[in-house]
């Protein structure tokens, strides 16, 4: 299988969008991969290890709970999209192809949503407990840690370790990127939060403003020199992908489109 680049434009359509076709400009597909992966990174979609995509990708998150009384973990890409095996058979059918744009790696969902009703877009779920925040409690371990066996490793010096939490009793809005996570063992609160989810669009309807920005990224590429001219650097590390390109070619406007799909990451 070939190595995912996203392409926001699909080969088909390109007339519909004013693009050339190969034949008339040949370099066509790379313009618009550079697009979509400058998308992308506006978009804040791909994390510190290069990883991550509007469209389907599965998402690691590793959080602390801060939130004082409340069991809510905000994820980070939204929006949360439950993914069937059978979708993922078919975006891996079509990524063997010579240009894979379809299939990024992610994982099927296997667990219904809170009621039985829907397909959740998590993954996994595992929670842990640790040291009390805030003003709970005054020391540590705290007094539910000698109730509670899961907790009594930690008054050792061990590290707190991670339970599997139910997917099914979680509640998730996949608008906001909120989920509710149930109490665990004696109904303590856990400390810290581990979800594996999805996240992103079908690449094969992908929304309009996403390839809108994108053929006009190539449009503003092409009159500004192409890829090579137009694009000053490109890096990659740890804190995320980075890419430097000449002036106006995501312009203000273009911009402002993608603002509802812009994902805020923080380390």
């Amino acid at each position: 299988m070939n190595p995912f680049v996203p392409m926001y434009v699909l080969p088909n359509e390109l007339d519909q969008f004013g693009l050339p076709t190969p034949d008339v400009k040949p370099d066509i597909y790379n313009l618009i991969q550079l697009a979509s992966t400058l998308i992308d990174t506006a978009c804040g979609r791909i994390d510190g290890d290069g990883n991550g995509s509007l469209v389907y990708t599965t998402y690691v998150q590793r959080t602390l709970l801060q939130t004082r009384n409340r069991n809510v973990v905000l994820l980070n890409a939204k929006p949360i999209s439950p993914i069937s095996p059978q979708t993922i058979t078919d975006l891996s059918n079509l990524a063997s192809g010579a240009i894979n744009c379809y299939y990024t790696g992610a994982q099927p969902n296997q667990s219904v949503a809170f009621g039985g009703q829907t397909l959740s877009g998590i993954i996994g779920l595992s929670g842990r407990y640790g040291y009390s925040r805030q003003d709970m409690s005054t020391a540590y371990p705290d007094l539910w840690a000698f109730i509670n066996p899961l907790n009594l490793v930690t008054i050792f010096g061990g590290p707190a370790p991670w339970v599997s939490v139910d997917v099914t009793q979680t509640d998730v809005d996949p608008k906001t990127g909120e989920v509710w996570i149930p109490a665990g063992l004696q109904l303590q609160r856990y400390s810290e939060i581990l979800v594996n989810y999805n996240s992103g669009y079908d690449p094969r309807v992908m929304p309009w403003a996403i390839k809108f920005v994108c053929a006009s990224v190539v449009k503003n590429a092409m009159m500004r020199g192409d890829a090579t001219t137009a694009m000053l650097s490109m890096g990659l590390s740890r804190s995320g992908a980075s890419i430097s390109f000449g002036p106006l070619l995501l312009d203000p406007q273009l911009d402002a489109m993608l603002q509802p799909f812009k994902t805020l990451r923080a380390y």
